[in-house]
């Protein structure tokens, strides 16, 4: 009789990943569609995207992160709902290692700032 072990539950992603909440505006498609969404974790090699809205994409995309601007372009891997995960490909403006910095460093400021109690300490 043969055993049917359940096999462990692996991560598909090569790097471990960093959660994140940062805007990003998506542009997809042959006429340049514009979409906004939030990148909701980040990986060394990629990401995943929540969409604001239901949209269908596939194939390659731009993505524009805010508020620092940065610019990614990426291939579509799966899609999901409203949730879209990415492969990045190339960053147009600063090497990869050192935008995968800065988003860290973008992340972690807004935890603090979340943190933090809303306290008037006076003068």
């Amino acid at each position: 009789m043969g055993s049917n072990a359940a096999q462990p539950n692996l991560d598909r992603c090569s790097v471990g990943r960093e959660r994140c909440v940062l805007r990003c505006q998506i542009t997809h498609g042959l006429w340049g569609e514009v979409f906004d969404g939030v990148v909701r974790d980040l990986h060394g090699d990629g990401a995943r995207l929540r969409l604001r809205s239901q949209s269908k994409m596939s194939g390659r995309i731009k993505i524009e992160i805010q508020p620092s601007g940065s610019q990614h372009v990426a291939d579509v891997v799966w899609q999901r709902g409203d949730e879209v995960g990415v492969r990045l490909i190339a960053t147009l403006d600063q090497t990869a290692e050192r935008q995968i910095e800065a988003l860290r460093l973008a992340g972690a400021q807004m935890r603090r700032s979340t943190l933090r109690p809303n306290v008037d300490e006076g003068y």
